[in-house]
């Protein structure tokens, strides 16, 4: 019976995010249900469970902070120009090829995902990718395919939530969700070249390529980036990891598609990007060298320095007196969407902890042996595609995740980087990123454009079986790799 009890926080949750209530309706109504269990069935010590909330606020200030520079920032960019001017830059010189179809997908798309998150990146990649020629509906397509890095969205709020709620360290989470992650950034590029074979323009004569060489080239792009990404979470940190091995990457696909050369650049339109991913890795790095604490660890924060970016691109880009005016309202509206639901699921994933109601459940499904290591991809997919965020899905069910995953012997942190990394994948066939890229899409829809029309109906056709392709590798790396 207390089982069941445990488990109606989540459903109600979960059953309220179905309906068209406003999105913090869901995590604060199950944030209630799990703070009246733990009083009442679990008989939890209100002083307990207070100080436990408590513990979680510096935290989610943090999330609120780091959510709130990376939309600032993309606004500034947008009303700036300098997004269009990237685009044209990008662009330059190149149709709806394979190459820079795997240019976006790969690179470009997730680096915006890393500097924004939550799903911002579409508002830019959609029209990044029409103005490279492709179709309305490969366009909303590829760039929701383009959400590898999940991770490592916004400057990694979800992982860090997702370490201080088990008292882990970052760096070693980072690096086990980058184990993980493999199989989405393989199953990205296997999806593109499927997508985008047969449009205009992959050849020189305009003939579809070929598909197995192709196929061969997204293989070895999506594990390039996959082990640039481990590689820069055992060497910067994982704030940053994600937006320097996408960069990276972008550098390398540019370097092939223009023969060698970058020239001329994008100028002073990509400083605040740098200014941004610079910042948090010399952050990131001083404050571990030095030993910095208390406020003088705010240089290893990425909010920090995204509002250092939003005052470099103040500086340097050219907003109109409208403009400035219109960058505080949208950010802040786009803000209280984002940041006041997941500062909820934080409280929400806080309660269901101290409350007792994870470590019930845990002791539950930890029953089920070692099958339910092969069924915790799913179930962080699951909270992904629900919650459409890292941060929310960690919060919902992670530390249900890593309790479950502690009573078979696995060590939390490596529960939690699958959880992580299967949250971050199965977001992509959710209802918002699919609204927010059909919504981009759409108008430049026509009659005479060929190939199939942009719906939303359309788009998770293709986008489900992908996401669960790279959950169900996801649960076989867990099943062989699992330490237990």
């Amino acid at each position: 019976m207390q089982v069941l009890l445990a488990l109606a926080p989540i459903l109600l949750t979960l059953g309220l995010l179905m309906t068209r209530l406003p999105a913090w309706a869901a995590p604060a109504a199950g944030s209630v249900a799990a703070v009246v269990l733990g009083l009442t069935v679990f008989g939890v010590d209100p002083a307990v469970l207070g100080a436990a909330v408590g513990r979680g606020v510096p935290t989610v200030l943090e999330i609120l902070a780091i959510i709130a520079g990376g939309i600032t920032l993309s606004r500034v960019m947008e009303h700036s120009g300098a997004h269009a001017r990237l685009g044209g830059w990008l662009s330059a010189g190149n149709g709806p090829t394979l190459a820079a179809a795997l240019l976006m997908v790969h690179g470009v798309i997730p680096f915006l995902e890393t500097v924004t998150g939550f799903g911002v990146s579409l508002v830019v990649g959609v029209p990044l990718l029409l103005g490279l020629g492709f179709t309305a509906y490969r366009a909303a397509l590829l760039s929701v395919l383009s959400l590898t890095i999940g991770v490592w969205g916004s400057m990694a709020p979800g992982t860090l939530m997702g370490a201080r709620l088990a008292g882990l360290d970052v760096q070693e989470v980072g690096v086990t969700a980058a184990v993980f992650n493999l199989p989405a950034s393989l199953v990205a590029g296997v999806a593109t070249v499927l997508a985008v074979r047969g449009a205009r323009g992959l050849r020189d004569d305009g003939a579809p390529a070929r598909l197995a060489p192709w196929l061969g080239v997204a293989l070895a792009s999506g594990t390039a980036q996959w082990a640039l990404i481990l590689g820069a979470n055992l060497l910067v940190g994982t704030a940053p990891a994600g937006a320097v091995a996408t960069f990276a990457l972008t550098l390398s696909w540019l370097l092939v598609i223009r023969r060698g050369r970058l020239t001329p650049g994008p100028g002073r339109d990509v400083v605040p990007y740098v200014t941004l991913m610079a910042g948090t890795v010399l952050g990131t790095t001083a404050e571990d060298a030095l030993g910095l604490t208390g406020p003088l660890s705010v240089v290893g924060t990425p909010a920090l320095w995204s509002f250092v970016a939003v005052g470099v691109g103040l500086r340097l880009l050219d907003l109109d007196a409208a403009a400035r005016r219109t960058v505080p309202r949208e950010s802040l509206r786009l803000w209280r969407g984002t940041a006041v639901p997941n500062a909820l699921y934080v409280a929400f994933g806080l309660v269901l902890s101290a409350g007792g109601a994870s470590p019930a459940l845990a002791g539950a499904l930890s029953g089920l042996g070692e099958s339910y290591l092969a069924a915790m991809p799913f179930i962080g997919a699951f909270a992904g595609f629900v919650t459409a965020s890292n941060t929310g899905a960690m919060a919902l069910v992670g530390p249900l995740q890593m309790d479950t995953g502690a009573a078979l012997g696995v060590p939390p942190a490596w529960s939690n980087g699958l959880h992580n990394a299967a949250a971050g994948w199965g977001i992509i066939a959710g209802p918002a990123r699919i609204q927010v890229a059909h919504g981009m899409a759409a108008p430049a829809q026509t009659p005479d454009m060929p190939g199939r029309a942009v719906s939303p109906r359309g788009l998770v056709a293709a986008l489900l079986p992908a996401s669960l392709a790279g959950v169900a590798g996801m649960s076989l790396m867990g099943w062989l790799l699992l330490p237990r």
